[in-house]
């Protein structure tokens, strides 16, 4: 199967420079929290001398005029699913491996394009030029990955195919697969880093190295990793693509009129999310087994939080239940300047048994009148409940809310 496999090197650098293009030119770096320490998530070209993994006060130390970013990881993720959301506008068949790497299904869509090339530019193009992706195409993912990452940025590198493709016997022609491959480093390859290491100890560097090996002596001294390394060294990857999954999902969202770090004030915005999540139609009889919220936060990375669910719950009171219980035991880093909540694990699963005893009489007289005043003006009711914003605030319009009426 001809793959071709699209990378975005440094995505979460050139993330930040798409939404802050005054960092472009200047050494930068993203850092992230392990633990109590800071270590180098992205960096900069201009940064030199810094690594990934590094802690920041020795990134710090090498390069002095480095300027410092916080992590966003939904972000990068967000990026990322952009590009994946294009990649499959061009191709039925993208698979999501890594943050910034995709493979994409080639086969029969060539006619479709007009050639090989066009093809290849059409999957170019699906990327914002911001991200300067790759491109490698080959009979397989690992080749394609290698040629995606000696391809000059924005540009694409396709591989010569491997002529003897299920024999033991390594070609040494030229036009080779495993020709192509023999310069590439061992950390290139999917293995753990044990192995890499042990690899390294035995002197065996580059795929080339691997290549001449009996392959015997590579499965008896490193097992399956061993027999792996040497067929991908020898350019045979007969791992499948697997198309990703798209999840349905419903999301919702808000600004604050004023930066809030109000508990109440938090709750009554989720609360007014969740109303409007499940009052959409395509939520209607279905049950969700996840909430997530993201808000931006002045001067720090966004807030978001997810909510699981044991039981999967298909209204708002059952949904606000589990979130305000586990917001009385979080401290927010600042206050939220807007919100997004996001219904995800959308199932069919209906048939929840209700309590038997609960008294819900009076509310459902008021609820079905509701619904008879919305069939007669032939819409949303313009019916609120008055709630608590932050009654202790001087100002009367912060003391009291109205959110619409759930019914």
């Amino acid at each position: 199967m001809k793959i071709a496999c699209v990378l975005i090197t440094h995505l979460p650098i050139k993330a930040e420079l798409k939404r802050y293009p005054e960092l472009a030119g200047k050494p930068a770096l993203i850092m992230k929290a392990l633990g109590s320490k800071r270590l180098v998530l992205d960096y900069s070209a201009q940064a030199r001398g810094i690594v990934q993994g590094m802690p920041v006060p020795e990134a710090v130390a090498v390069c002095k005029e480095v300027m410092l970013l916080e992590s966003d990881e939904s972000h990068y993720r967000a990026a990322f699913d952009d590009m994946l959301d294009a990649l499959e506008q061009r191709s039925p068949l993208v698979e999501a491996s890594d943050l910034g790497c995709a493979y994409v299904g080639l086969d029969g869509l060539e006619m479709m394009y007009g050639g090989e090339a066009r093809l290849i530019t059409a999957l170019l193009q699906a990327v914002h030029p911001v991200y300067n992706p790759r491109v490698g195409v080959a009979q397989g993912k690992f080749p394609a990955y290698i040629a995606a990452v000696t391809s000059p940025p924005g540009q694409a590198t396709r591989v010569p195919d491997t002529r003897v493709p299920d024999t033991r016997v390594p070609d040494q022609s030229p036009d080779n697969l495993a020709a192509f491959l023999e310069q590439c480093s061992i950390n290139l390859l999917p293995i753990s880093w044990e192995n890499k290491a042990r690899l390294l100890h035995f002197g065996l560097a580059t795929l080339g190295h691997i290549a001449v090996q009996p392959v015997g002596a590579m499965q008896a001294q490193f097992g399956p990793e061993g027999l792996k390394a040497w067929e991908m060294a020898q350019g045979i990857d007969r791992r499948a693509l697997i198309p990703r999954s798209s999840e349905p999902a419903i999301t919702e969202y808000l600004t604050f009129p004023d930066p809030s770090i109000s508990l109440p004030g938090i709750l009554l915005a989720i609360e007014s999310l969740l109303l409007r999540a499940f009052s959409r139609a395509e939520v209607r009889g279905r049950y969700a087994r996840s909430v997530k919220i993201e808000s931006q936060i002045l001067h720090h990375p966004p807030w978001v939080k997810t909510f699981y669910y044991k039981q999967a719950v298909g209204s708002k009171d059952s949904a606000l239940a589990v979130i305000q219980n586990a917001l009385e035991s979080v401290t927010l880093p600042g206050p939220l300047e807007d919100m997004q909540l996001t219904l995800t694990g959308l199932t069919g699963e209906s048939g929840i048994q209700a309590n038997l005893f609960s008294d819900v009489r009076k509310q459902e007289q008021l609820r079905e009148s509701i619904r008879q005043l919305r069939v007669r003006w032939g819409g949303q009711t313009p019916i609120y409940l008055a709630r608590d914003l932050e009654p202790w605030s001087p100002i009367p319009e912060r003391q009291k809310i109205l959110v619409p009426f759930d019914s």
